[in-house]
């Protein structure tokens, strides 16, 4: 009995993660809102963009991620199915670290900007107000912080 509470706890867990980077995703779509129309490599996220917009593409990613935790936190509980999570578990963390640590440079990984995406997160919800980020070239990972 014991095993199996540990068991579902942990594959509740693991959703609880992938969507809490799915939350992640959507907070640095806000604070990137002026560059995303321009520097989005998802071309499913872009149709969106060119369609509805960035408040558009948020407002659909965020229905979508409560829809696809709550499914998660239903599989769980199944023991048929809740390997399922596992590999969306493991994808949102490659997003978390595209995310957060991609260079478009090879070599230039550890540059000044290393944790910026992440300390942008950090800013929003410690002072509750999108974050100013000035950038004259982002695609070049340029970024100058007012």
């Amino acid at each position: 009995m014991f095993t199996k509470c540990c068991t579902t706890i942990s594959f509740l867990m693991m959703a609880f993660v992938a969507g809490a980077i799915s939350v992640y995703d959507n907070i640095l779509n806000l604070i990137f809102m002026e560059s995303l129309p321009i520097d989005e490599k998802n071309p499913v996220a872009s149709l969106i963009i060119e369609h509805w917009g960035v408040g558009g593409l948020i407002h659909l990613k965020s229905i979508t991620t409560i829809f696809a935790v709550g499914i998660m936190c239903g599989l769980a509980f199944s023991r048929r199915y809740r390997i399922a999570i596992v590999p969306v578990f493991f994808l949102q963390l490659l997003l978390f670290c595209y995310l957060t640590f991609y260079t478009p440079e090879f070599g230039a990984f550890f540059n000044e900007d290393f944790f910026l995406p992440f300390e942008k997160v950090i800013e929003f919800y410690r002072t509750g107000e999108v974050p100013s980020v000035v950038n004259s070239n982002l695609s070049d990972n340029i970024i100058v912080v007012k």
